[in-house]
């Protein structure tokens, strides 16, 4: 694995989910040097242990139910899978040789790589008519996804997001019980039940408004993070392209969208659905892309 410019968003996405729970933390702590502290703590404990063997095991056997490949399957796809493997480690000699395969039960033509050391082939891939030069193509692209780190820092922003969104789950129910409780407060300094009850409904919207608030700002720098890192992410699918056309894959992986190109249901790619959500480029994008690094390619065989 090794760091790439186009991880700068995820990073970017990290610092900001870092930044929104330590101003949780901060509420409960002394000064900022602890607040930096404990929430440093938080995230290298709920994050860290999914950058161990742990971390592979927990997204092949728990998240998405992975399994290893049926021997008919090995049959046709353990030769490809090991011609792309080697081509990867002459590219990237950095790349791990633990690296596995396995098998994902849905018949979506589609592959993706996950944790540091697994690569998932939905059985869509091989019981369609996909080409044995379009599965290598796109193994090759997996591979990409682990030499360039593009999962370990997916596993960052992902892990982050899910940290706020606990963060943000706890202040709104803390937010909730203090409302109450100050409520009740302001109530007693009143003598008449209607007075008390007045001033219960006054105390208990208004912090709830301020808790609204506060919620809204911070989904905001939510959002903003999600589309940083969904932009990364994007940057990923055409860095992650241009490798396994470097392998040799460039024209099979186009034609491959070709074939594809009419069911292609990546949105307009200025909608807000599409910034929030959209994870690759469109098929036109892509293959105007992988045209590109064949040619440069080419180039630099010539030099």
């Amino acid at each position: 694995m090794k760091f790439q410019v186009v991880n700068i968003g995820l990073i970017i996405s990290l610092i900001i989910n870092f930044t929104i729970s330590f101003m949780f933390v901060s509420l409960f702590t002394n000064d900022a040097v602890s607040g930096v502290g404990i929430t440093l703590l938080i995230f290298i404990c709920s994050i860290g242990i999914l950058y161990t063997p742990i971390g592979d095991w927990w997204y092949r056997r728990v998240v998405f139910n992975l399994r290893e490949p049926a021997e008919a399957e090995k049959r046709r796809l353990m030769p490809i899978y090991n011609e792309i493997y080697r081509r990867a480690l002459s590219v990237s000699p950095h790349l791990s040789r633990d690296i596995k395969i396995f098998i994902y039960d849905d018949n979506d033509i589609n592959a993706f790589a996950i944790g540091l050391r697994t690569i998932a082939v939905h059985r869509g891939m091989l019981v369609n008519n996909i080409y044995d030069n379009e599965i290598a193509a796109i193994l090759g692209h997996e591979f990409a996804h682990i030499a360039n780190g593009d999962t370990f820092c997916t596993i960052l922003a992902f892990q982050s997001n899910v940290i706020v969104s606990v963060f943000r789950t706890i202040f709104s129910f803390l937010m909730m019980v203090t409302a109450k409780i100050i409520a009740f407060c302001a109530a007693l300094f009143f003598e008449t039940a209607r007075g008390a009850e007045n001033a219960f409904t006054a105390v208990d919207a208004c912090v709830r408004g301020i808790s609204w608030l506060i919620d809204k700002v911070v989904l905001i720098l939510v959002y903003i993070s999600v589309i940083i890192a969904q932009y990364s992410r994007r940057q990923h699918e055409l860095a992650a392209d241009s490798y396994s056309a470097k392998l040799g894959y460039g024209q099979p992986m186009i034609h491959f969208f070709q074939r594809f190109e009419g069911v292609d249901i990546t949105s307009n790619m200025l909608s807000i659905s599409h910034l929030l959500y959209g994870t690759h480029p469109s098929m036109q994008i892509r293959i105007s892309n992988l045209q590109n690094s064949i040619n440069s390619n080419v180039t630099e065989q010539w030099r």
